[in-house]
């Protein structure tokens, strides 16, 4: 099958419409119409319900998509260790989330950039996991992420995640709260607190939540928010405890106390940084941007 034709296929699938895939391509509706047309012919069978909102997968279009992300995925990085190979590669699309681009990621940066001064980087935010279906449609080429415990998600058909480092889940509270004068808490003895977390879809939140359940009680949550530096005026005002990634833990700490926080009194409550790339070969930019993001997370 014509590799230009699966492409179009698989993004009309993804964006809805053939005017959106001829955006995302470059290309004209009329074209990719006629590409998904050519495959049907091919095939023998309609691979895509044409309606007045846009179009559907069918049965048989959905087995095709799920085969034709992973031979465009192995295209993309046959064609980019190809150039690579030729000395032709010259850029490093790299995706990743906030707090990791503030404190992880440029670091790794700017050690590639210090190795290979004629490089192009190019970085992009994407919230865990939205990030890992632009990898495998090849906007990007590696992405930084992350996965709390009791958070899961599937991993896009020709994706693949290796972890750089547990960043730990750290209890903050106020100077003056009763905790404070420790140097660590388990999850159990916050029962009685009032915290300060995301919405009951935030990663975090949801971690909360199955640690306190281990410990048999519901975190009572008053005060919902994702912005970390909100959390801690709230938490240094008296307002509640907050869990904040130690990655994640805001430069103003006027106020506020970092506490270990443990599960069963042992086990550090953490969450994993990973980074995601393409299955196959490695490109090998892509492999020292990942050495580089493991020495600077340790």
């Amino acid at each position: 099958m014509d590799l230009l034709r699966l492409r179009s296929f698989a993004e009309s699938a993804r964006l809805g419409s053939f005017a959106a895939a001829a955006d995302a391509l470059g290309y004209t509706a009329p074209a990719v119409s006629q590409h998904i047309a050519h495959l049907e012919k091919e095939l023998q069978c309609e691979l895509l319900r044409r309606g007045a909102r846009g179009v559907q997968l069918t049965e048989p279009g959905a087995v095709l998509l799920d085969r034709a992300e992973r031979l465009l995925a192995e295209a993309d990085v046959a064609a980019q260790a190809v150039r690579e190979a030729a000395g032709q590669l010259r850029t490093l699309r790299v995706g990743t989330f906030p707090s990791a681009a503030q404190r992880l990621v440029p670091d790794a940066l700017a050690r590639l950039r210090d190795e290979h001064p004629d490089l192009g980087l190019s970085l992009k935010h994407y919230e865990p996991p939205d990030g890992l279906i632009q990898l495998a449609a090849g906007e990007v080429d590696a992405v930084v992420t992350h996965r709390y415990p009791g958070v899961s998600w599937p991993c896009p058909t020709g994706v693949r995640t290796t972890t750089l480092v547990a960043d730990p889940l750290m209890l903050m509270v106020a100077d003056d709260h009763p905790l404070a004068e420790r140097t660590r808490v388990d999850i159990g003895q916050l029962r009685d607190e009032t915290f300060i977390s995301g919405t009951t879809a935030d990663p975090n939140r949801i971690a909360l939540a199955a640690a306190s359940a281990g410990a048999g009680y519901i975190p009572h949550v008053a005060f919902e928010t994702t912005d970390y530096a909100a959390t801690a005026a709230l938490v240094r005002n008296g307002f509640g405890v907050a869990v904040v990634p130690r990655l994640a833990w805001p430069a103003d700490t006027d106020g506020i106390t970092k506490l270990s926080l443990r599960v069963d009194g042992r086990r550090a409550l953490t969450r994993q940084l990973l980074l995601a790339t393409r299955t196959g070969r490695v490109p090998t930019l892509v492999a020292e941007l990942r050495q580089h993001l493991a020495e600077a997370s340790s």
